[in-house]
């Protein structure tokens, strides 16, 4: 019953130009997370070629797809930015926290977060104010949370690291301190 179903896709795949690779055995499920399983035992299908549209009097020009299992480049993004209600709360609460005023400047974040809960700058600045509250391991999760926010955004990316590396330094983490600070220093511009 589904083998006739499986020619009559077979041959749709094959008219319009895809491959469909064979099945993998091994391990099911397991994924190295590019589309390309390793040892698992879903189909991998391949990419299908690029076709470049001919001009007047040539060919066609078929391009073969980038090897699988390669690293793409990053996308670069646009670095992050306030917007000019989170700018004004930001410079408000720097100004708290310059006179000591901690838990009002926690507030006044708290509020800035509330309008862009997606601005990765804003967790930086809420894990700087962590470290001033001595709350080493919560300005470290705003650090990873702001480094998962801004991929492609290597300034915002460098700050999360920093954060991160002094926040594992204030906890007595050298080495892994050693590994962020790294990280941030090679993501900093020059």
């Amino acid at each position: 019953m589904y083998r006739p179903l499986a020619a009559v896709l077979c041959l749709a795949l094959a008219a319009s130009g895809c491959a469909l690779e064979p099945f993998r055995s091994g391990k099911p499920g397991a994924s190295s997370g590019q589309g390309a399983p390793q040892g698992g035992s879903a189909p991998v299908l391949a990419s299908p070629p690029v076709i470049t549209p001919p001009g007047p009097g040539e060919e066609p020009v078929i391009a073969a797809p980038p090897p699988a299992g390669l690293p793409r480049d990053r996308p670069r993004v646009p670095a992050a930015t306030l917007g000019p209600a989170s700018k004004a709360l930001v410079g408000q609460a720097q100004a708290q926290r310059k006179k000591g005023d901690l838990p009002g400047a926690t507030v006044t974040l708290e509020r800035a977060l509330r309008i862009e809960p997606n601005n990765p700058l804003l967790w930086v600045e809420m894990g700087r104010l962590r470290m001033d509250q001595r709350d080493y391991a919560q300005a470290e999760g705003m650090g990873r949370k702001a480094l998962a926010m801004s991929v492609g955004d290597d300034r915002t990316q460098s700050s999360a690291w920093q954060l991160i590396a002094d926040s594992l330094k204030a906890r007595g983490k050298n080495t892994q301190a050693q590994e962020a600070l790294e990280h941030a220093k090679a993501l900093s511009p020059l």
